[in-house]
């Protein structure tokens, strides 16, 4: 059983968050209050469990609005949107505390039937101290952008505390991850609505490398691009 304590504090002036102090499981997690609720979806308690925020509230704290349990939408490839590169950049990890990557992979044919990964390109690395926290700054010799060209692409991103494993926006890709099982749904993507306003072109990814579903190990932001089979 979660315990959860609400303590406001002080006032403060009307242009900041007024934060709340949550207790779980003796970890203490500030989540700002009013403005942000704290969700009760299954993801969140998960997180809440292990004494870390919520993916909502991850977002929330970044001026992003989304309703994890609903408005997930439907993209597991993208193609880029407009000229220039894209970028795809961890915006908070809470993962495992070890060194995290991400990056991205070419679409294979009858990707169905692979019997072997994707070829991958990594583009950025954290530190395994920076794994909990939000804005992680990746390592030296990463980059955050790519310009794919017209290619139609997927994204990924592991952690060395599990060993050759991969996980890719992509659900029948998990298939190389045995311990994953049926549960192959690891990359949540949500639009990125900033201050009330949708940002264009801009997604929003929370990821699942462990098999507690908070959804929130690392997360990450990927803009000038367009989603396969999500809003045009």
């Amino acid at each position: 059983m979660v315990r959860l304590t609400f303590v406001v504090a002080a006032i403060l002036p009307a242009i900041a968050f007024v934060p709340a102090v949550l207790v779980a499981q003796n970890h203490t997690i500030v989540f700002p209050n009013p403005h942000i609720k704290v969700p009760h979806d299954a993801a969140a308690r998960a997180a809440i469990a292990c004494g870390e925020p919520p993916l909502q509230v991850i977002l929330a704290r970044q001026g992003y609005t989304i309703n994890e349990e609903h408005g997930e939408i439907a993209a597991q490839l993208f193609v880029k949107a407009g000229r220039g590169p894209i970028i795809f950049k961890p915006i908070a990890a809470y993962g495992l505390a070890d060194v995290s990557m991400g990056g991205w992979y070419k679409v294979q044919s009858a990707i169905g039937n692979a019997t072997t990964e994707p070829v991958r390109q990594t583009m950025w690395r954290l530190e395994p101290y920076n794994n909990k926290q939000p804005y992680p700054p990746v390592m030296r010799g990463s980059t955050e952008k790519y310009n794919p060209g017209n290619s139609l692409f997927g994204l990924w991103v592991s952690s060395t505390g599990f060993k050759n494993e991969r996980v890719y926006t992509q659900d029948v890709l998990q298939k190389f991850v045995r311990r994953f099982g049926n549960d192959l749904h690891k990359a949540h993507v949500y639009v990125a609505v900033r201050n009330g306003q949708i940002v264009p072109n801009t997604y929003l990814i929370g990821w699942e490398y462990s098999t507690n579903d908070d959804n929130q190990d690392m997360v990450t932001m990927v803009s000038n691009v367009k989603p396969v089979n999500g809003p045009k």
